[in-house]
């Protein structure tokens, strides 16, 4: 027993990181992994990994869990918003689900987990999230969509099947691939040379890059008050322990309740 507790303060010792999902001290997160350097320089992407706004490219996932440098700000966030609910919790909906951070949010224990994709096997529920009919209009508490609307032609569509499942007063965790220096969102949801989708969305499988105000608007016209938390919100401290990039936003969607003053 002496012997285990002894290895246990030498592995921590040094330990400066912490990851929000699995609990565990970290010494070194673990970076973006090479596929996507290659490729955007095979491609010719047109932007840098630096003019992301939320990446942390040399300190992309936990070495424990996988979990990313988003899943990990997702995670301080809904930690705090739990504070909010009583016994019963809340119902959450998670689209294109992190399997490290759902795992984390069962174990609350006061979330009812509903996780939903339409090509990842092993999900609740097999869903287009441009048509969420499965879902009645003001299903869940919250939602998490994360990295999805940029592989959706529709996007609008999509961002309106959100508004209608959230309840009134409810909100939902919305992040896409933002490049700052874009003025616009840059979309072609009919291209489809593999090539070029590097070159100007940084994947083979997106059909647009957001920019910032774009994403805003766009999110705006769907009917939701958009929030943008940064490292003034959550503590320059923090976003260090968790190895989260001071540039980091997390996009917070709220859908008014009708007794909310305006």
């Amino acid at each position: 027993m002496i012997n285990t507790i002894c290895k246990k303060i030498i592995h921590n010792c040094g330990s400066k990181f912490y990851c929000s999902v699995c609990t565990k001290k970290v010494r070194k997160f673990i970076p973006l992994p090479d596929f996507y350097k290659e490729n955007t320089e095979k491609y010719g992407f047109l932007y840098s990994f630096d003019d992301a706004e939320t990446l942390n490219y040399s300190a992309y996932s936990c070495p424990h869990c996988n979990a990313s440098d988003r899943n990990r700000l997702y995670a301080l966030y809904v930690l705090q918003r739990l504070k909010e609910y009583g016994a019963n919790g809340m119902a959450l909906l998670e689209i294109a689900p992190s399997r490290p951070l759902s795992e984390m949010l069962k174990k609350t224990g006061k979330i009812t987990l509903r996780t939903a994709d339409l090509m990842i096997d092993g999900v609740d529920d097999r869903i287009d999230i441009t048509d969420m009919n499965c879902y009645a209009e003001g299903a869940f508490d919250a939602f998490i969509c994360s990295h999805v609307l940029e592989h959706v032609p529709d996007d609008l569509k999509a961002l309106r099947e959100l508004f209608r499942i959230l309840k009134p007063g409810g909100w939902g965790i919305l992040m896409v691939p933002i490049i700052m220096t874009l003025e616009q969102i840059d979309e072609d949801p009919l291209l489809e040379d593999i090539g070029e989708r590097w070159r100007r969305f940084g994947q083979d499988d997106h059909v647009r890059m957001y920019s910032k105000n774009g994403l805003v608007e766009r999110t705006e016209g769907a009917g939701f008050i958009v929030r943008q938390l940064g490292q003034e919100y959550f503590g320059a401290d923090v976003f260090e322990k968790h190895g989260i990039s001071n540039k980091s936003i997390l996009y917070i969607v709220e859908k008014k309740n009708c007794l909310q003053e305006n």
